[in-house]
């Protein structure tokens, strides 16, 4: 890698593993996986990797897909204790950096996705134009759907392994007398 090159980090925030890699000029570079246990928080773990890549290539942008809700600029990991603030990474690192949720992320590449790549749930078959929904299991359950009209594409994303079951409320559970 060089100087010159258009560098741009790219990460896979979990809160089991982060996984770090760097865009050059299109191409994907080796990825680099730290348990996010042993370390205490997001920018210890950056840091290394940030050392390891700094004598080679310059790196200013950065996009981080993170499992969590992303509330403004900012994510407080769903399980972990781990917080990602863009603020902070621009003040520490340097770096414009743009995050996402990492379901939601998924889900954009959907479209892009052939038939080789995915698999049939609920025996249905695909319709054009209807919308798709992407779930995987890590540390916790990442949901998020993809609605795709013509003009422009929306992502509905989830936390859906921290959902409740919907027929409760501050009374408790109904009996099975009170739905007859």
């Amino acid at each position: 890698m060089s100087s010159s090159a258009k560098n741009i980090l790219v990460g896979d925030i979990g809160a089991t593993n982060a996984r770090f890699t760097l865009l050059s000029n299109g191409n994907l570079n080796a990825i680099r996986t730290f348990e996010v246990a042993k370390f205490r928080q997001f920018t210890d773990a950056l840091a290394i990797f940030i050392k390891e890549y700094s004598r080679e290539t310059r790196i200013h942008q950065a996009l981080l897909a993170i499992a969590g809700p992303v509330r403004g600029e900012r994510v407080a990991l769903t399980n972990s204790s781990w917080v990602i603030d863009i603020h902070e990474l621009r003040t520490v690192f340097g770096l414009e950096a743009r995050i996402i949720n990492d379901f939601e992320a998924v889900a954009l590449s959907l479209p892009s996705l052939t038939s080789t790549d995915l698999a049939e749930i609920g025996g249905g078959r695909p319709e054009a134009g209807a919308p798709m929904a992407v779930l995987g299991p890590g540390t916790g359950l990442g949901v998020a759907c993809l609605i795709d009209p013509s003009e422009r594409r929306v992502v509905i994303g989830s936390e859906g392994g921290h959902a409740t079951v919907a027929p409760t409320c501050e009374q408790g559970s109904p009996s099975s007398s009170e739905w007859q």
